[in-house]
């Protein structure tokens, strides 16, 4: 998954490469020039240590510019592959349907995109470089202290197995772990997500104190899982620095008794002190490096697991674009149902000509909803066709299907930013002169010019700052803007005062003018004038026909008008009496 993101700046790579095995000459040049220094000390040769002391000069200077250089391209690489890793990611999760986005939690996918993206750092940063330097500098370090003493090297190279055996079996704890951490950062990016998002609800209902105390038991839980990671990083640590202070006791111990016997000089004893580290670090450096890895492994899983969710996969075969619509619409013995549970549709025919306004009532849960996701292709039905100008859905591309449909809900969602940004949503590369004629239209543009910054006003998250009526009405602009030959409308008047409602109704009658509109109808006194009502009742239509005609015909349209008359009108005289 990583290495194509990683190969493609294998530039900035090869200069890390270079500067690594630079850094491991360096390391072994101090050493040389560690024991050479050290002896032509004793042996008092002025000379050699003015010599060897401009040489300790230059080590310094070049110590420092590879140092400089190799943190900031490793740094220069990590980002650059984290952010085309982002950017693929966030590319692929915005293609993925609907059936992912309504089983899975918002902020569970703003943490995959968050916390598990950054999480793989080590695994294109350091840790890779490691694994690469590590064995070089053991297999170096090796050859140059067998050098030394033969003897010695042997006896200290026996001990770094010994942690590198410890990374191994913690490495797997800690894999395991590490993935069980990213799950619950998941859960709780998903739980402040609703928080937030739900403030009004938990301040009116007084849930504060519910509210925290859930909050600081998923982050109690997140604290004993992350004590937990601390003691295997622990466990790691202890195990490196045992082996590395046993390898020096051992190098000063026998080394120092070799220097008895003459068979090892000051220099060489010191020289070896500071390179058999060198030595058994790498070994048990790879423990610590394993866990690390394992870690960015989990993180790496977690990013793969959203990679492996199949895309929506709608592509014309001929690759030819869609002949101009007009607009009729056939759904022909449709069958669907979410995650195998009960048909939301079953049978369902419905035959809309081109340009027609028609309403679907009917009682909550009848598939109304449903049909709304199949025409825009959020899903697909499990049987049956849905026509559009006698041509199947199923062979038009996403954006062609989308095209077609123009969305206003009953809840507006609008994004954070601007005015201008909303409508603008609406159409690419729309003018100035295209935007204004939409909010026009949409009874928009007189509210719009009296906020401090007309078009260019922040409206908050969701539009927090603006109306009911002031949301639905950019809504509509947006729609407008679009200009698609079919709107499907979820009425959007049903939550509104009387005054707010008329004006939003008037720009949804320009906005329904010469197009196919579908309409779901909360309220069916504001669908006397459709041209037909298809009336739908578990997942299929039982009655169609205009508002008189339905009346007439004393079935299910006609108790639920008769439901809804009776309570408006008490309504309406409670009104005048109070």
């Amino acid at each position: 998954m990583i290495m194509p993101y990683v190969l493609k700046y294998w530039e900035t790579y090869f200069w890390l490469f270079l500067l690594l095995f630079s850094s491991i000459g360096l390391t072994f040049f101090f050493t040389w020039f560690l024991q050479h220094m050290i002896d032509a000390a004793i042996r008092r040769n002025v000379s050699e240590v003015r010599t060897m002391l401009m040489y300790g000069v230059l080590f310094t200077v070049l110590s420092s510019l590879i140092s400089y250089f190799s943190t900031y391209l490793e740094a220069a690489a990590v980002v650059k592959v984290r952010t085309d890793l982002k950017n693929a990611l966030f590319h692929h999760m915005m293609r993925l349907p609907a059936k992912y986005y309504g089983s899975h939690h918002s902020g569970e996918m703003v943490s995959r995109l968050t916390n598990d993206a950054n999480g793989i750092d080590g695994a294109i940063g350091s840790n890779m470089l490691n694994v690469i330097r590590l064995p070089i500098m053991a297999l170096s370090a090796f050859i140059y202290l067998f050098q030394i003493n033969g003897k010695l090297t042997v006896i200290c190279l026996a001990l770094g197995p010994i942690a590198a055996l410890s990374g191994l079996v913690f490495g797997k704890l800690l894999r395991r772990y590490s993935k069980v951490v990213q799950e619950s950062l998941g859960k709780l990016n998903s739980f402040l997500n609703d928080s937030f998002a739900g403030y009004t609800v938990i301040r009116s209902f007084t849930m504060e104190k519910k509210i925290y105390k859930q909050y600081e038991t998923i982050n109690g839980g997140l604290m004993s899982l992350e004590f937990t990671l601390a003691k295997l990083r622990g466990w790691f640590q202890a195990g490196a620095g045992s082996a590395g202070a046993l390898s020096f006791f051992v190098c000063l111990g026998v080394g120092g008794h070799y220097l008895m016997e003459d068979s090892m000089s000051v220099g060489d004893l010191l020289a070896f002190i500071n390179l058999v580290q060198h030595l058994v670090y790498p070994l048990t450096g790879l423990a610590g490096m394993w866990g690390a890895f394992q870690r960015s492994v989990a993180a790496m899983e977690r990013v793969q697991e959203v990679f492996n969710e199949p895309p929506e996969t709608r592509t014309l075969p001929s690759g030819e674009p869609l002949p101009e619509f007009k607009g009729s619409i056939e759904m022909k013995d449709i069958r669907f149902s979410y995650e195998g549970q009960t048909n939301a549709l079953d049978r369902f025919n419905l035959m809309i000509p081109a340009g027609k306004v028609v309403a679907l009532v009917g009682p909550s849960g009848a598939g109304k909803s449903t049909l709304f996701n199949l025409l825009m292709g959020f899903y697909k039905p499990q049987t049956g066709t849905i026509l559009f100008d006698d041509q199947p859905i199923h062979l038009l591309s996403s954006s062609q299907l989308r095209g077609c449909t123009a969305y206003v809900p009953q809840e507006t969602y609008l994004f954070d930013g601007t005015i201008r940004q909303n409508i603008a949503y609406g159409k690419d590369g729309a003018s100035e002169l295209e935007l204004i004629r939409a909010a026009k239209e949409a009874n928009a543009h007189e509210f719009i010019m009296s906020l401090p910054n007309g078009y260019d006003t922040e409206i908050g998250e969701r539009g927090v700052r603006l109306s009911g009526g002031q949301k639905q009405r950019l809504a509509i602009a947006r729609a407008i803007l679009k200009d698609a030959p079919i709107l499907l409308l979820d009425e959007a008047t049903s939550a509104l005062d009387s005054e707010t409602e008329h004006q939003v109704q008037e720009a949804l009658d320009r906005l329904m003018k010469e197009r196919t509109t579908i309409v779901i109808a909360h309220r069916l006194s504001t669908i006397h004038h459709a041209d037909l009502i298809a009336v739908v009742d578990k997942g299929r239509v039982i009655e169609q026909g205009t508002h008189h005609e339905l009346l007439s015909k004393k079935g299910l349209y006609a108790r639920l008008y008769q439901i809804q008359y009776s309570k408006e009108r008490d309504e309406l005289e409670m009104n005048k009496s109070g």
